[in-house]
């Protein structure tokens, strides 16, 4: 296998790099409810629209129709997912880099800024 690096198990060398791999996993997993979020938000504002249609027939209307705070909101959950795609990326290889080095980066104004994203959207 030419991908994969290939270290010495000595102390917690395996432990520390299988836990790099389920914190990436993690920021996969964050991503993925981030863009299911944002396609539940678009259609639940689709719903909204349907139900409010008083002549009882299906709705048929176009994307003018739709109000663009579902639009804005929903796009931009599942651009916040993909970034935590990115986010969970970089870290997850810069943090393999360091433990080869015998160091471990920690990462505060990453963690600080996912907050931040997330809570201006549910704001």
């Amino acid at each position: 296998d030419l991908l994969s690096l290939k270290l010495e198990n000595k102390g917690s060398v395996a432990r520390d790099h299988l836990a790099n791999e389920r914190t990436y996993l993690a920021w996969i997993r964050t991503s993925l409810s981030m863009v299911t979020v944002g396609v539940a938000i678009r259609q639940l504002y689709r719903v909204s629209i349907d139900l409010g249609n008083d002549d009882g027939a299906s709705a048929q209307h176009t994307a003018q129709d739709d109000p663009i705070a579902g639009k804005v909101l929903g796009v931009s959950f599942v651009l916040l997912g993909m970034v935590f795609v990115v986010m969970g990326l970089y870290r997850y290889f810069s943090s393999q880099v360091l433990m080869t080095k015998g160091r471990f980066p920690v990462s505060r104004a990453m963690v600080g800024a996912c907050a931040a994203a997330t809570l201006a959207l549910l704001i």
